[in-house]
C-alpha cells in the first residue's frame, strides 16, 4: 500500500464523505453540549462496526489490528462557534446562532472516513488505531480532561489536523517544535477612591492609573521578551466609570497573553504582575491581577512533523508540502495530546482560490475536494508509523 493508493480509496468514498460532512454541518453545538454530534458519530461508528466508548460528549473508538504493532491515535475536534450562518447554504446550520465556522465538521468527517478505510484494513494492520473525537476545543478545552481520563493509555503516537483557508486545496503545512502558542487570560482590576471631578485631589482616579498601566504593559513584550521568540500581549476590554463628573474608583481590564516558549510564558506573567503593581503603587491605587492559565503551547515532535511533510510531499509534490516558518499565536488544545505522546498537528488547505474568508468567519466555505487529501494523509500517517507504507 502506498499513499497514492490511499488517496484513490479516499476518492472512491467521496460521495459518502460529503454526505457525512453536510450532515454534521447542519448540527453545530457548543462545547460539552455536542449531544446530536456525539449521537451522529456513534451511529456512524455503529454502522461501520467500530467499537467505541463515551464519556461526557467525547467518543473514543478503537480499531484492533490483526498483527502486533504500535497504537496510533487520530484526533478530531467536534464543537462549533456561536455565529449565525448566512442564508444560501443548502445544508445550512439548523441550530440558530451556531455554525461550524472553524471547520470542525471537516475534521470529524476526515476522521470518520479514515476510520472507514482503516477498519477495512484491520486484518492487515500491524498495530491498533484509536479514534479521538474531542469536544470543547473552542471553549473550555476537551483535550486535557480526555488525557486525564486515560484516552492515551497505550498510545505510541498521535496526529491531528486543521483545515486552513489561507492555503488552497492540494497544499498542507506544519513545522517541528512550536506550531501554536499558549493562551493565558489576563484580568486586571484597578481600585482607586471615588470623588468629585472638580476636586480630583480628594480621590484616586482609577482611570488615570489604568491608562498609565495599559501604556506600561506595552513594554512587557518589547522590553522583556527575546525579539527572536514570538509573544503577544493584547488588552481587549476596559470598563470603568459612572459619570463624566465623578472620579472612577474601579476599572477592569481584560486581555490575553500568547507565547511560544514555556520559560518566556512564565517570565512575562511575572512581568505583567510587576508592572501593574508598580504603576498602582505610584498612583496610590491598588490592583488585583488574575492570570488564568489557558492552553499550553502546541509542540510538534520533530520526527513526526517531518513524517507529515515527507508524506505530504509524496502525495502532493514537494512544493505543496510547506514548512511553516513561524508558529501561530492562535490556541489549539491538541497540545495536551503531544505533551503525553509523540505526535504532530498539521494544516490542510481548504480554499478553492485566494484570498478566502478566514476561520471563525460566517463566510467560511471550505472546499470539500480537500477531504480525500485529509483522509489519505491521516491513513498514511497511521500506516507509516506502523511500518506498513511503501
Amino acid at each position: 500500500m502506498n499513499i497514492h493508493e490511499l488517496y484513490e480509496q479516499a476518492q472512491s468514498i467521496q460521495d459518502w464523505t460529503v454526505r457525512v460532512r453536510r450532515s454534521l454541518h447542519r448540527i453545530p453545538e457548543n462545547g460539552f453540549e455536542e449531544y446530536k454530534t456525539q449521537a451522529f458519530i456513534k451511529q456512524t461508528l455503529d454502522n461501520l462496526g467500530i467499537p467505541y466508548s463515551t464519556h461526557r460528549t467525547w467518543v473514543v473508538g478503537d480499531i484492533a489490528g490483526a498483527l502486533p504493532g504500535p497504537t496510533v491515535a487520530l484526533r478530531a475536534d467536534i464543537d462549533a462557534l456561536p455565529i449565525q450562518e448566512p442564508e444560501g447554504c443548502p445544508f445550512r446550520s439548523e441550530h440558530d446562532g451556531w455554525m461550524h465556522a472553524c471547520g470542525h465538521d471537516m475534521h470529524m468527517t476526515v476522521l470518520l472516513a479514515a476510520s472507514r478505510l482503516l477498519f477495512g484494513m484491520k486484518n492487515e494492520l500491524c498495530g491498533n488505531v484509536r479514534l479521538l473525537f474531542q469536544p470543547a476545543e473552542e471553549t473550555l478545552g476537551g483535550a486535557e480532561p480526555m488525557v486525564a481520563a486515560g484516552v492515551l493509555e497505550g498510545v505510541d503516537a498521535v496526529y491531528g489536523l486543521h483545515v486552513q483557508p489561507y492555503m488552497t486545496v492540494g497544499q498542507i503545512d506544519t513545522r517541528p517544535g512550536c506550531l501554536n502558542g499558549s493562551t493565558d487570560e489576563i484580568n486586571i482590576t484597578v481600585r482607586g477612591i471615588s470623588g468629585h471631578a472638580a476636586r480630583p485631589h480628594t480621590g484616586i482616579d482609577a482611570i488615570v492609573c489604568a491608562a498609565q498601566m495599559i501604556t506600561a504593559l506595552q513594554t512587557v513584550v518589547s522590553r522583556s521578551a527575546d525579539p527572536l521568540k514570538p509573544a503577544a500581549l493584547s488588552l481587549g476590554t476596559i470598563r470603568g466609570g459612572e459619570a463624566r463628573n465623578i472620579m472612577c474608583d474601579v476599572v477592569r481590564i481584560e486581555g490575553t497573553l500568547r507565547t511560544a516558549d514555556p520559560a518566556l510564558r512564565e517570565l512575562l506573567k511575572a512581568r505583567i504582575r510587576q508592572v501593574c503593581e508598580g504603576v498602582a503603587a505610584a498612583c496610590g491605587a491598588k490592583v488585583d491581577v488574575e492570570i488564568i492559565t489557558g492552553y499550553s503551547a502546541l509542540m510538534n515532535t520533530p520526527d513526526e512533523a517531518a513524517r507529515v511533510l515527507r508524506l505530504g510531499a509524496e502525495l502532493l509534490g514537494p512544493e505543496n508540502a510547506q514548512l511553516r516558518e513561524e508558529p501561530s499565536m492562535g490556541g489549539e488544545d491538541f497540545s495536551y495530546f503531544v505533551e503525553k505522546v509523540p505526535g504532530a498537528f498539521w494544516h490542510l488547505g481548504c480554499s478553492a482560490s485566494l484570498p478566502a474568508p478566514s476561520l471563525h468567519s460566517k463566510d467560511l466555505v471550505p472546499d470539500e475536494r480537500c477531504l480525500p487529501i485529509g483522509v489519505a494523509m491521516q491513513c498514511a500517517l497511521v500506516l507509516d508509523r506502523m511500518g506498513m507504507l511503501e
